[in-house]
């Protein structure tokens, strides 16, 4: 097993870690603009919408759980690059999420909505295609690969 510090100072050797690092992280920055954009709409036109979801704790709850998630999958990116297992099992769990949102966009009548489910679910899918790839395992240090 690898020290932890010689896993700070090198690269991933496995293409799966090369490409889900990246990707987890450009998820984590989309979901943190995403929060950053909640809460500027907020207080540039205040809270709008339909009374049940309407009223201050469920706008401040949105973006804690948005902000939340896109800080955590910071973190998980962070992980993967490192060839950490234990960022291996939440990078995977993001991605069966990814799925469940992007899917149902991605079948939307309105053009903007299905771009965005599209593009979601093909990064969820490239994602977690690398994740599950036998390099990732061997590289994480897995003994049953």
């Amino acid at each position: 097993m690898r020290s932890d510090s010689s896993r700070l100072d090198r690269w991933p050797v496995s293409w799966g870690l090369w490409i889900s690092a990246p990707l987890v992280a450009a998820q984590a920055l989309a979901l943190i603009v995403y929060g950053i954009l909640l809460i500027i709409e907020v207080a540039r036109f205040g809270i709008t919408g339909p009374e049940e979801v309407s009223n201050v704790p469920a706008v401040v709850l949105e973006i804690v759980i948005f902000t939340g998630f896109g800080i955590a999958l910071a973190f998980t990116a962070r992980g993967l690059w490192q060839a950490r297992r234990p960022a291996r099992a939440p990078a995977v769990l993001a991605q069966l999420i990814a799925f469940v949102i992007g899917g149902p966009l991605a079948f939307s009548t309105e053009t903007g909505p299905r771009i965005a489910g599209i593009t979601i679910v093909a990064v969820a899918g490239a994602a977690t295609i690398a994740l599950l790839s036998r390099g990732v395992t061997q590289e994480m240090g897995d003994a049953t690969a």
